[in-house]
């Protein structure tokens, strides 16, 4: 197994999308035997941890979520991450906007995972950053732009169980096709 890959999940407070993702990631990966690692981080608010109904729930699918703290997105965590995945588009253009040099490895999830399963496969040599260039080729700041629910994961923060499972079972869709395209 080569070196891992680090993906950083971002969202709005850190608290709800991008740690389920990133403990899904690091769940699925491991289990796998996919040198993949996810991480999470917010772009505000950064000081909480994921509600009640989230845990409970991601329990279930036993995954734990009881210790996550969200912290916020730094340079260096933008620097060392392989891959930046934003839950929604406005998290890629904040993203970019801090991080200008960021833009060729940050998506958002839902818009990453499209273009990953029509790219061609990585090739067992090939650079991450040379393949990410393949994969966003022709892609501009205009794709993200706005709101999309093509692109834009819903934000289940404040919301009933059932809008909980809902964002949980499109993660874990997406997740699991992601997996074997990265690698």
């Amino acid at each position: 197994m080569g070196a891992s890959i680090d993906v950083l999940f971002v969202c709005t407070a850190g608290r709800c999308r991008s740690p389920v993702a990133a403990a899904m990631l690091d769940t699925y990966a491991r289990r796998e035997g996919v040198p993949l690692t996810g991480r999470s981080a917010a772009l505000v608010g950064a000081h909480g941890s994921v509600p009640p109904v989230g845990i409970t729930l991601m329990r279930e699918r036993g995954l734990e979520l009881a210790g996550h703290r969200s912290l916020p997105v730094t340079p260096a965590a933008i620097t060392a991450a392989d891959l930046v995945l934003g839950m929604e588009r406005e998290h890629v253009r904040e993203v970019v906007g801090r991080h200008p040099g960021a833009w060729v490895k940050t998506f958002t999830l839902k818009d990453f995972v499209r273009r990953v399963e029509k790219a061609a496969v990585r090739g067992r040599h090939q650079r991450l950053t040379d393949w990410l260039e393949h994969v966003g080729e022709g892609r501009t700041l205009a794709h993200v732009e706005g709101e999309s629910p093509e692109d834009d994961l819903a934000d289940p923060y404040g919301q009933r169980a059932g809008a909980w499972r809902e964002v949980i079972d499109e993660l874990d869709d997406l997740v699991r096709r992601l997996i074997p395209n990265v690698t």
